[in-house]
């Protein structure tokens, strides 16, 4: 059962990693920079945006099916590889070379974000029961997310948005598996028909974070390269959860301690050290930098006043 769910695990991140990089490629050849409404409403249309749906759905059920057939300390490292095979496939397609700087981010992402798993898990114990008080105080926490996020849309320039998309994003969807995880206690609880023990506002915070989340996700695609936003994903979403797990669940375990925080923020540290480094040093970036300033100063060939010339991508329809 363990090679099975290891397995499952490995076709996980290969359908995630190749699910994101379609999406992000359809995003990117229907929008110029910030994802509108209208624009979103021609990549839905993209045969290339449902491909890449399809595989994100496929790698999400290999998940679910590893994870009920292994430990999540087996699974969940497995799953970072989905970031690596994210990097290689969208470096080969805009052919544009890896750096240093970009492979040590990412050696800080994975690094950071599987400690921070295996911390978790080995210091928290799942809540059999959840308290009312506490499933209010994740609602209270995902309505102030949300108008924050809302807030943040309204005053950002387009220039801050990026990583902004990122960690909203990411915060955003681990509320939904925090909701998930409320809901699913609801559902094993009290007397009765299983629906008469759902809180519809937990259902309604789930659907909300999902599909805020969502498009956050996809705006991402626009501004930035695609295993930016995986990255952003994989270290921000599990500390979301697991942080509001501790403090709000009641998920810390007996033994939970300053040695299990110190911890679990040295690794959040250290992963999001890596977000924070490819955001700044991926060829991709650096690239849209030099592009950017070549107008003003003359760099690269380019004429002052002209735009910079966009890639061909090839026909998806």
């Amino acid at each position: 059962m363990l090679w099975i769910a290891v397995g499952l695990a490995v076709l996980s991140a290969v359908g995630l990693a190749c699910g994101t990089h379609l999406q992000s490629l359809a995003v990117v050849s229907k929008s110029e920079g910030r994802l509108s409404l209208r624009e979103f409403s021609r990549v839905l249309r993209s045969p290339r945006w449902m491909a890449g749906l399809a595989l994100l759905g496929a790698g999400t059920v290999c998940n679910v099916l590893a994870l009920s057939l292994a430990p999540v300390t087996v699974v969940q490292p497995i799953g970072v590889l989905g970031l690596v095979i994210t990097t290689i496939l969208h470096s080969r397609h805009v052919r544009i070379p890896i750096n240093t700087h970009t492979w040590l981010a990412i050696a800080l992402c994975i690094g950071g974000g599987t400690l921070f798993v295996l911390a978790a898990v080995r210091y928290t114990n799942p809540a059999l029961t959840i308290t009312e008080r506490a499933t209010d105080v994740v609602t209270y926490l995902l309505a102030a997310v949300v108008a924050v996020v809302s807030i943040g849309l309204l005053v950002l320039k387009d220039h801050q948005l990026s990583l902004f998309y990122l960690f909203a994003a990411g915060t955003l969807y681990g509320f939904v598996a925090v909701e998930v995880k409320v809901v699913t206690v609801q559902l094993h609880a009290g007397a009765g028909s299983w629906w008469q023990n759902v809180d519809l506002i937990n259902v309604l915070g789930l659907l909300v974070a999902a599909v805020l989340g969502g498009w956050l996700v996809q705006s991402a695609y626009a501004s930035g390269p695609p295993e930016l936003v995986m990255a952003g994903l994989t270290v921000v979403d599990p500390m979301v959860g697991v942080l509001v797990g501790l403090t709000v669940l009641g998920e810390a375990a007996t033994d939970f301690g300053w040695v299990a925080g110190i911890t679990l923020a040295a690794c959040g540290a250290v992963s999001i050290t890596g977000v924070r480094l490819l955001s700044r040093y991926h060829p991709e970036v650096l690239a849209a930098l030099a592009a950017a300033r070549a107008p003003r100063t003359g760099e690269l060939g380019i004429v002052p006043g002209s735009r910079r010339p966009v890639p061909q991508q090839p026909s998806e329809d």
